[in-house]
């Protein structure tokens, strides 16, 4: 990574971060059992709120991600995907990313280590943020990228009546058998290193170094990088990722190993649909590998939501792709517009 490229990056991220805010929410109860004592939820505000509130856009963090990434990766943003020309833009830290209450900065109410978070968890406190912090009582939509996109579909089944339109773009309504192998995988991974004493930072690496496998496709690999540059992407990676937390990690990835808002059968994808009460969008990629879009695929027609699958060869970051990116775009803009 150049030097040049390095001082974008922090130049980006110390604008960005200017614009970071906090709300103590309270205690939070989990659904798993427990709490968080005065939980503080991150959250980043852009464009411009409307006289009666009408043009609120919520968008939940992905894996491992910050609301500050959502603007320096240009999801949000003037002409973006959650366009600030157009609406307000809430980006909210999710619990455990470190920026948020996670197990690494906060406690459980009574002491002791933070309990397990769920993806329900994560939902109800931005509803806690929103209404008890913002007054927001409705939103225009709520829409979400990977991890990001599994609290879509927690949002719709929560809280129904809460948004408009709802967008979860490469998030899964239920974890497929190769997703859980891939997550309980990472976590393995972590504890294992955890145990022979790794640093945070050297654990941070070779979690960077092993997402590469899904985040990518192989065909974008061959195609796209020589094999000379190896060292060097590599390298980029790990020195361009946010600093995470072990622990903060194996949280969100345990709240991602539980998640399932349908359950198994006709009748869990039923329960669910008679709840759901936002027009839907649902947007997936053909060739993602860490988010498998069947789910959320079949889970379409039977909620009565409009499908949008891409098909490329970028994988997971399909929205990153130029010709992705733009399809997808185009798409949501005229789903959020209708």
């Amino acid at each position: 990574m150049s030097g040049r490229y390095l001082v974008v990056l922090l130049l980006a991220a110390a604008v960005a971060q200017a614009d970071q805010q906090f709300a103590d929410i309270g205690d939070l109860q989990l659904v798993g059992g427990g709490a968080i004592g005065h939980c503080r939820v991150g959250y980043r505000t852009d464009g411009t709120l409307n006289a009666d509130k009408s043009n609120v856009i919520v968008v939940p963090t992905w894996f491992g991600g910050t609301a500050e990434e959502l603007e320096r990766f240009g999801i949000i943003g003037p002409g973006k995907l959650a366009d600030t020309d157009k609406y307000y833009v809430i980006a909210i830290d999710a619990l455990a990313n470190s920026v948020s209450c996670s197990p690494s900065n906060s406690h459980a109410v009574g002491g002791g280590p933070v309990p397990a978070i769920a993806i329900e968890d994560m939902v109800n406190s931005q509803y806690r943020l929103l209404t008890g912090h913002l007054g927001i009582r409705h939103v225009k939509a709520v829409i979400g990228i990977s991890m990001g996109g599994m609290q879509t579909y927690q949002w719709i089944e929560s809280y129904p009546d809460f948004m408009d339109k709802a967008v979860p773009i490469q998030g899964t309504p239920r974890q497929t058998s190769f997703d859980l192998i891939q997550w309980q995988t990472h976590k393995n991974l972590i504890r294992a290193l955890q145990a022979h004493g790794a640093s945070e930072h050297e654990i941070g690496d070779l979690i960077s170094d092993v997402n590469l496998l899904t985040l990518f496709t192989p065909d974008y690999f061959v195609k796209k990088l020589p094999q000379d540059k190896v060292p060097e992407y590599m390298a980029q990676m790990r020195a361009g990722r946010v600093s995470f937390h072990p622990d903060d990690y194996v949280a969100q990835l345990e709240a991602m190993i539980g998640q399932d808002v349908i359950g198994t059968g006709e009748a869990g994808a039923k329960a669910y649909a008679d709840r759901v009460k936002a027009d839907v969008l649902i947007v997936g990629v053909t060739s993602d590998h860490m988010v498998n879009p069947g789910p959320g695929e079949a889970l379409a027609p039977k909620i009565g939501a409009e499908s949008l699958v891409v098909e490329d060869i970028c994988g997971h970051v399909g929205t990153d792709c130029q010709a992705a990116e733009k399809q997808i775009g185009d798409r949501v803009a005229a789903f959020l517009a209708d």
